[in-house]
């Protein structure tokens, strides 16, 4: 896309979110092909994004807006180090949501070394084993192509494995769909990655929460009523919402809306696919923080699928790394965390963009170095 948009040698490009759905790998790799361009061709950008940590990389100036008006505007490092209005201090803020370590001894699932493959013939998993507890919430990181998804798809029996089972509850699921009963479909759900996808444009959130109400647990009527506006208090919106249409709701409503829906049959286990990527900062740390108080009062687990390690250190009890359909590293969050690192795991965190306008040009020059040697 990039080269598309440089194809007639433009004076200007305007850059709207490129990496934000891209794995922190892929995206270092964008940013810096990005930033060559730019200095190379001397273009001018305007680079929209959410991401801050992006933003101090690819910027010499910042704008932050806020309901469609300029709350501030500075050269980056200025506004790095003395954001003068509240709004833009809330963002630059370092938050910290996470999540104390608690021991997991009450297995709810275990997925022993499944293989998988597309067609029959693309193999995607190999030997993937991991174990989740009651209560607890297991990150599943790496890089586009990991295998993150299709493990996903393996448990909620999308996919059927080639090898291998799935066992949850200390029973073994059916490998298909199709085959499991009404109450293994209902102890586990998912949350995708994109509201807009996931949500029926032509159905009101009413029923779009009544229907799994219906389909599984028969409510109709009063009770179906009266679930619903218990689901939406869960998640902090109320009987408003009741009518409106998915076009009608912003993105972090959207995805309150996606988890409702999830929680509506009372599951064990929910697999939530990536839920903030496409949110701002703010909106993704509100539903975190949602996500962590449901498990509090609900007791729900959580297999947490992202390539945001920051999303992982919030969140995590225990973290899986995959990469090219392998488990390469596993243990709870501060063994994972804590050096040494397996090299891809290492290659991940050093990774992350970090908000010191240096950063980039500094880890690429210090990878150059390292291949040369």
């Amino acid at each position: 896309m990039t080269a598309m948009a440089m194809a007639c040698r433009p004076d200007l490009i305007i850059f709207d979110e490129p990496t934000t759905a891209l794995d922190v790998t892929t995206q270092i790799e964008v940013l810096a092909a990005i930033k060559n361009i730019v200095r190379q061709f001397d273009t001018a950008a305007i680079y929209i994004s959410h991401d801050l940590a992006v933003v101090a990389q690819m910027a010499d100036r910042v704008m932050v807006l806020r309901h469609g008006e300029l709350v501030e505007e500075a050269p980056t490092r200025v506004m790095l180090a003395d954001p003068q209005q509240a709004y833009t201090k809330s963002l630059w803020a370092v938050r910290s949501l996470r999540k104390e370590e608690e021991p997991g001894e009450d297995l709810l699932l275990r997925v022993d070394a499944v293989d998988a493959s597309y067609g029959g013939t693309f193999k995607v998993l190999h030997g993937v084993s991991i174990q989740v507890s009651r209560g607890r919430t297991v990150a599943v990181v790496g890089e586009s192509g990991s295998g993150k998804s299709t493990l996903a798809r393996v448990i909620t029996g999308l996919l059927p494995p080639s090898a291998g089972a799935i066992v949850f509850d200390g029973k073994p699921l059916a490998p298909r769909l199709k085959e499991r009963d009404k109450t293994a479909l209902q102890r586990i759900q998912m949350i995708y990655q994109m509201p807009d996808t996931a949500l029926n444009p032509r159905r009101r959130v009413g029923d779009i929460l009544g229907r799994p109400l219906e389909h599984h647990l028969g409510l109709t009527g009063a009770a179906r009523q009266r679930r619903i506006a218990e689901l939406l208090e869960m998640i902090e919106l109320d009987e408003r919402f009741i009518d409106r249409l998915p076009s009608e709701l912003s993105g972090g409503q959207k995805q309150r809306i996606c988890i409702a829906r999830a929680l509506a049959i009372n599951p064990e286990l929910i697999i939530c696919d990536e839920v903030t990527s496409a949110l701002d900062q703010i909106v993704a740390e509100e539903i975190l923080k949602l996500l962590l108080r449901l498990q509090k009062e609900l007791g729900v687990s959580y297999l947490y699928i992202t390539h945001d390690l920051a999303t992982v250190r919030a969140i995590a009890d225990e973290i899986v790394v995959m990469h090219q359909g392998r488990v390469v590293e596993s243990g709870s969050k501060s063994q994972v965390l804590t050096p040494p690192h397996h090299d891809y795991t290492e290659l991940l965190l050093s990774s992350v963009p970090q908000m010191d306008p240096d950063w980039l040009d500094g880890i690429l020059a210090k990878r150059a170095l390292a291949a040369e040697i």
